[in-house]
């Protein structure tokens, strides 16, 4: 079956649009009950400057409200912002602080949010597709883990789910409900070199995952559909050449100044360990009655040196 890369903007807005698809979702990530769900697509487009009216970067969100064993509601903020690197974090941070999920005048009781990242690019200390980040309540004094929570903590802070997409390899089929979701996002067999489309082999035996793929089949073959993947990846392509490649080249100088400082930081440490064991011998020769130059001598330093150490300690 042919099918739209879920990951293009067009692709996965029309996914998580659908109340069904996107209850399907929440619930086998969070392995837990949808007792409610709002969809709120919404774009967020930027131009890269006045003349150029095509979104540098988009992101599409929606909210629903679950229940968890201990009967407390959450509020989920599910976000998907396609990106190539690791820059793509500051603008995740900054949506969070102005997001309008929790809006202060219909919010007397705020409640607990729940973050869930597609990424379109590999993190790069994390080897598995699918990142579970939960929070703990541990005590410091003693070392424990608190079986507890505490409202005014839940509200502060949140777990996530972090997806890459480019790590999801299912293998020879899907075995569990999760790997289903997933496989949707699997980045491979591709048909054409722009990645908008893909030839979906796996067996579907699942609702969620049928209707998920019945989306993407028809963004993927409608003539009109396909235009609007045709300009993304136009666009996509464009982006990755020009402002992309400008990204990259500071990347890169950014990576050889951290391993500069790295190497000059490690020649540094070097430099005062060997200073800490000269300064040690002579002390200790010192202390066993050797005059400076059997110090010298013996620890083949130069008279100078020890002169300098045993001056340094009066």
């Amino acid at each position: 079956m042919i099918i739209a890369n879920a990951l293009f903007d067009t692709s996965f807005k029309q996914l998580v649009s659908d109340p069904e698809i996107a209850t399907a979702m929440i619930e086998t990530l969070l392995e837990t009950k949808v007792v409610d769900i709002a969809l709120t697509p919404t774009e967020h487009n930027k131009p890269m400057n006045d003349d150029d009216k095509r979104p540098r970067f988009m992101r599409v969100d929606y909210s629903a409200t679950i229940r968890n064993k201990d009967g407390e509601e959450q509020k989920i903020l599910i976000e998907m912002q396609k990106g190539r690197g690791a820059e793509n974090i500051l603008r995740f941070r900054e949506y969070l602080a102005v997001a309008g999920y929790m809006p202060k005048k219909d919010e007397k009781n705020p409640i607990p949010v729940i973050t869930v990242y597609f990424l379109g690019f590999k993190l790069q200390h994390v080897d598995t597709p699918c990142l579970k980040v939960a929070r703990q309540y541990i005590d410091m004094l003693n070392n424990t883990v608190l079986e507890t929570k505490e409202k005014f903590v839940e509200l502060l802070t949140h777990d996530s789910y972090i997806i890459q997409a480019p790590r999801i390899n299912i293998g020879k089929e899907p075995r569990t409900k999760l790997e289903k979701i997933l496989s949707i996002f699997e980045q491979k067999n591709f048909v054409g070199d722009k990645e908008q489309t893909i030839n979906y082999e796996y067996p579907i035996d699942d609702n969620a995952v049928k209707k998920m793929a019945e989306v993407l089949h028809y963004i993927g073959t409608d003539p009109n559909e396909r235009k609007v993947l045709e300009e993304e990846a136009y666009w996509q392509r464009y982006e990755y050449y020009t402002a992309g490649e400008l990204v990259r080249k500071d990347d890169e100088l950014a990576e050889k100044d951290r391993e500069l400082a790295e190497a000059k930081q490690r020649e540094e440490n070097a430099k005062q360990q060997a200073e800490n064991a000269k300064r040690t011998i002579v002390l200790n020769l010192h202390g066993m009655g050797l005059s400076t130059p059997d110090i010298a001598k013996a620890a083949d330093i130069p008279e100078q040196d020890v002169k300098k150490i045993l001056e340094a300690e009066t």
